[in-house]
């Protein structure tokens, strides 16, 4: 007689917090990507997605689970998240009936709440005391995630992305699930205790491997290729590595390593140590300091390279990474917008400045309207002041668009209320929501094909290339400003108390010394 199906509890809260970002986020700040209860609404919306609850949900079919997605909540990055609706995401995952065979989750990993510095340990920690040690619990992680000890002495094994720009959150959600389908099979033998032992290494750095960029082709993808090595290992259950989210000040804040062995002999003959393994990766994180930049051209000289004449048709793209929603910040300092206006760039685009006021008064004046307005620069003008300027209202928009991909595809997002503004031959992409830029679609919905432009302004960092990389001649990352500058020593920092490169100056021969390292076996740290 075949044993009863698994029954497995998902859930997805996603959010990544720049804790220099002065406005909380609320829930209705999720209505960009996603905010949806319940397994019946999850698989409306999320069913067939390039999403970690749409590859969950095609895992759950393929192992025969019988699966309750508790919450599914994805918002773009922010400030730290209003205390109650925490309480009110974490309740859906804490209050559902159970009993539940595994725990299969989303989470960023660089998560902070205005009553909270790791809310992401303190879910994983209440659902262990909830379901038992021998319930496994497994979560995808954000590559930019800042792992805490309380997590990975709670969860079972991680599974971060392996790409960035992040087009594997499917594949991801997939591997997990695979992983939690075997140790459900084993918490059915005899036994007690936990299934996973897991050792964490952290370097003493804030950023590594060119901040995991992994299209182009960069350091990351050799620390990659060494951890599927290791995932490889009879016993290993995973072996992630994380870069960290340097804007958020917590006291474990930076790039990770976490390597996971099964702590029975089903699958090796004798109990493999992780130690090692995490160990070398955490020296191969150090190493990669070399390779990782922190020092961008400024907006002269990204106005000078889109000047340069050039044979290629193709639009040069200047993306303007300091202020980049993609990083928490406001995603609304017009510097750059203000150099290409200044600068006369001729069939050239910017999207998009986040300014509501601004897309309000261009509704309220009418498509073919010319007014003047005072653009952006609401947040943080003494980094980057409001840019006065007339314009004439081209286009006005609901904001709303679905992601062909290869990032989020078959997503729709909600960038509330747009507004396409003509001023001196530039096209400017308005928009109610501070959201990154990472589909071409968010062009062509408002009736702009990208590739027919010279040069494109853009409110992102690395996300873009999977979309725009092929469409373009070429990509400038400009630091114009904002609270995601890659200066990392101009940032004040309160919470970080460890000597951490690059805020502390290292010897470039110096090898990793202090590593902190933390293992579930002993619960211990070094």
């Amino acid at each position: 007689m075949s044993l009863k199906r698994k029954r497995v509890l998902a859930g997805a809260i996603l959010h990544e917090t720049n804790t220099f970002n002065a406005i909380p986020t609320r829930l209705a700040d999720f209505a960009g990507r996603y905010l949806l209860y319940g397994t019946d609404a999850a698989r409306a919306r999320l069913a067939g997605t390039a999403t970690e609850i749409g590859g969950l949900l095609r895992a759950a079919d393929l192992h025969g689970w019988d699966v309750v997605v508790a919450v599914a909540a994805a918002c773009g990055p922010s400030g730290p998240l209003e205390a109650s609706d925490w309480a009110a995401l974490k309740a859906r995952l804490l209050d559902i009936e159970g009993p539940f065979d595994g725990v299969a989750l989303a989470l960023h990993g660089a998560m902070v709440t205005e009553d909270s510095l790791d809310p992401e340990g303190e879910l994983l920690d209440a659902l262990r005391l909830r379901h038992g040690a021998r319930v496994p619990i497994v979560a995808t992680l954000d590559m930019h995630a800042n792992v805490s000890t309380r997590m990975v002495a709670a969860a079972d094994a991680f599974f971060p992305y392996r790409t960035y720009p992040h087009i594997d959150h499917a594949d991801c959600a997939i591997d997990a699930a695979a992983a939690l389908d075997a140790l459900m099979e084993a918490a059915r033998r005899p036994g007690s205790g936990r299934l996973t032992r897991s050792v964490l290494a952290r370097p003493p750095m804030l950023d590594a491997a060119d901040h995991g960029r992994t299209n182009p082709p960069g350091p990351m993808n050799a620390l990659l290729a060494r951890a599927s090595e290791i995932a490889g290992h009879p016993g290993v259950v995973s072996a992630g590595l994380t870069i960290g989210f340097p804007w958020s000040d917590v006291a474990e804040a930076g790039p990770a390593a976490v390597v996971t062995v099964r702590t029975d002999t089903a699958t090796a003959p004798t109990p493999v140590d992780p130690a090692p393994f995490a160990r070398d990766l955490a020296e191969r994180l150090w190493e990669s300091r070399a390779q990782t930049q922190l020092d961008f051209p400024g907006v002269a000289d990204a106005i000078a390279l889109a000047k340069r004449d050039s044979d290629d048709a193709r639009p040069l793209l200047l993306v303007d990474f300091a202020d980049n929603p993609a990083g928490g910040a406001y995603g609304d300092s017009p510097n750059l917008l203000r150099a290409m206006v200044e600068a006369e760039l001729e069939n050239a685009a910017f999207a998009t400045l986040a300014d509501p006021e601004a897309v309000r008064l261009a509704a309220e004046a009418g498509e073919g309207a010319t007014l003047d307005l005072s653009l952006g620069g609401r947040h943080a003008p003494e980094i980057g002041p409001p840019l006065a300027i007339r314009v004439r209202v081209a286009r006005l928009h609901d904001g709303c668009f679905e992601c062909e991909g290869p990032m989020l595809r078959g997503l729709t997002v909600d960038m509330g209320a747009m507004a396409v503004l003509e001023a001196c031959g530039l096209r400017i992409v308005v928009a109610s929501r501070a959201l990154a830029v990472t589909d071409l679609n968010l062009f062509r919905t408002v009736g702009i094909e990208p590739a027919s432009l010279r040069t494109i302004g853009l409110k992102s960092r690395n996300h873009l290339r999977a979309a725009f990389g092929p469409i373009a001649r070429g990509v400038v990352l400009v630091d114009a400003g904002g609270i995601a500058t890659m200066r990392l020593s101009h940032i004040p920092y309160r919470r970080i108390d460890r000597s951490v490169w690059p805020l502390t100056p290292v010897d470039p021969s110096r090898k990793l010394e202090n590593a902190h390292v933390f293992d579930t076996a002993s619960r211990s740290e070094e």
